[in-house]
């Protein structure tokens, strides 16, 4: 399963590459888009930072894919997670969640942990 969502989310990476043309859409709101990832149940499989599980869902932040990719992934996913159509999330919640997952932090460096 792990080398599957690595392999789901490096084809969205380089899938994504050819989107940089694209006029870049308005942000979303990231405390919007954090209630609207718990509300719509995201975090039961990528957990409620976006750090993804090795049993359920692919890390998606601090740095998900570009927003255009982002959005084909969740309309169209490949593999096991359903797909949110526009009728479920808009694309301006995707905008959100998109931001929110995008505002998480970074997690602390190994030498920062403690023993």
């Amino acid at each position: 399963m792990k080398r599957v969502c690595s392999l789901v989310m490096a084809g969205l990476l380089v899938g994504s590459a050819g989107l940089a043309a694209e006029p870049t859409p308005a942000a979303g709101d990231a405390k919007v888009g954090r209630e609207t990832f718990l509300k719509s149940g995201c975090d039961q499989c990528h957990g409620r930072e976006g750090q993804g599980s090795p049993t359920s869902g692919p890390k998606l932040g601090p740095s998900p894919p570009p927003l255009a990719a982002f959005t084909a992934f969740v309309r169209r996913p490949p593999q096991q997670m359903p797909p949110y159509g526009p009728l479920i999330l808009s694309d301006g919640e995707l905008a959100d969640i998109h931001a929110y997952l995008s505002s998480r932090p970074p997690p602390p460096a190994n030498a920062k942990l403690p023993p």
